[in-house]
């Protein structure tokens, strides 16, 4: 819409009553200031087709009259923030609260208490990089803000981090960038998407990034997983502006948003390390950067053959209601999932002589779900299926369909301690791997 008002043709934004302002904020990142929209009362979803029809129409006058008219929605103009606020009390403590409940009343905090982000806390953090204050590490999206690698300290700052996290945050930030990773659906949608760090390589010993028991989880053994994860969603709003109910549209929110980020367990992996199978060296320091949607646990304390866990994942990724399930039908998205799979399953799969692409095949192929799950729900609509896979629409409905658009959809990383619970992360766009430069 933002490319066809600069070209100069006329256009209304068709959205949602308690959506507008998502709208505005886009359009602002994108550098529109100015705003035709028509709103109807309900995001029309899970709503019959005559009840949609009289939405519609009810706002037909508003588009015409947005196409016609010099739209009456301007967008304000953005005053520059001031480059320092001054916070005075009792005592420090006090001023530090003050602080806090300031930051959390103007969508800058994400509800945890934050480490004030003074001078020298920014200067210090700054000196974990090789980057000048002023080096755009890059434009965030959704709100294009201008990422440079002061305002990445700042969030750090505030999240708890130690000068060391630095290149971590940095290079998370880079792979967030990659139009593969598909920041703006990860930050916008009205799903609970979140990005989750994999850490791989020396740096990890290095900063304790737990790879073990609890890696997901609170706990001095997790402090640093903790305090990088949170510092990327504090970036995430404070530098890309997905802030609640403004550019992230979250439906209902789930805790992966505060915070994700684990190290690969590589003495326990059976199979070449992660970030090895993903073309670097062994010695070289990673972090991959995957989008996902929600956590599943996958229990099994049985199994003891490939074949028979396995089944137990396949089981286990057959969700109607996630995204990846039903979007691969429509062409144009990749959303691949990942196994977070603790030591003793791995295990299992890797004695029996099993590669990670075995595993893959065997849950490419077994992983299966009725037809008719896709063809009345989830968020496959009939005409967004690609000319390809049309066919569907007069196919028995108890026909069995892959929940993925390939094998390689699936990737495996090994964390966790002992005992047989692995997880299974639903996806959203492709993961992305970056060398961690100090």
């Amino acid at each position: 819409m933002t490319e066809l008002e600069r070209k100069g043709i006329p256009t209304v934004t068709v959205t949602a009553s308690g959506f507008e302002s998502d709208a505005r904020g886009t359009a602002r990142g994108l550098g529109l200031k100015q705003l035709a929209l028509a709103v109807v009362s309900s995001a029309l979803t899970n709503l019959p087709p005559e009840q949609v029809r009289k939405e519609v129409t009810a706002i037909l006058d508003t588009i015409v009259q947005g196409l016609t008219e010099e739209s009456a929605v301007t967008g304000a103009e953005e005053k520059p923030a001031p480059k320092s606020y001054r916070f005075q009390a009792a005592d420090r403590l006090e001023a530090a609260e003050e602080m806090g409940r300031f930051f959390l009343r103007n969508g800058w905090g994400d509800g945890f208490p934050l480490v004030p982000p003074t001078a020298d806390r920014v200067d210090r953090m700054l000196a974990g990089t090789s980057r000048s204050p002023r080096d755009v590490v890059t434009v965030m999206e959704p709100g294009m803000g201008e990422g440079t690698a002061e305002k990445l300290a700042i969030n750090a700052v505030m999240a708890g981090c130690l000068p060391e996290h630095m290149p971590v945050i940095i290079a998370a930030v880079e792979a967030m960038a990659d139009p593969r990773f598909n920041l703006n659906g990860v930050a916008c949608s009205t799903c609970p998407h979140a990005p989750i760090l994999i850490v791989n390589g020396p740096i990890a010993k290095e900063l304790n990034i737990n790879s073990g028991r609890g890696a997901l989880g609170p706990g001095a053994q997790s402090f640093a997983n903790t305090v990088i994860g949170r510092a990327i969603r504090l970036i995430m709003m404070n530098v890309g502006h997905a802030y609640v109910g403004e550019l992230d549209m979250d439906t209902i929110g789930s805790p992966n948003k505060y915070s994700m980020c684990v190290a690969e367990n590589e003495e326990k992996n059976p199979w070449e390390p992660f970030h090895v199978e993903r073309g670097f060296a062994r010695e070289t320091s990673t972090v991959t950067v995957f989008g996902v949607e929600a956590q599943i646990q996958m229990t099994d304390m049985r199994s003891l053959t490939p074949e028979h866990l396995l089944q137990s994942f396949a089981g286990t990724a057959i969700c109607p209601g996630a995204c990846s399930v039903s979007v691969w039908p429509r062409g144009y998205r990749i959303w691949q999932n990942v196994l977070l799979m603790c030591p003793d399953h791995a295990k299992i799969i890797a004695e029996r002589g099993w590669s990670k692409q075995d595993a893959r095949e065997f849950l490419y192929h077994n992983a299966r779900i009725e037809w008719r799950y896709l063809k009345y729900g989830g968020t496959l609509h009939p005409g967004s299926i690609k000319p390809a896979w049309k066919w569907l629409l007069d196919a028995p409905e108890d026909m069995l369909l892959p929940i993925v658009g390939a094998p390689d959809w699936f990737h495996i990383v090994v964390v966790g301690g002992p005992v047989g619970k692995s997880a299974y992360l639903t996806g959203v766009g492709e993961p992305v791997t970056v060398e961690i430069k100090k």
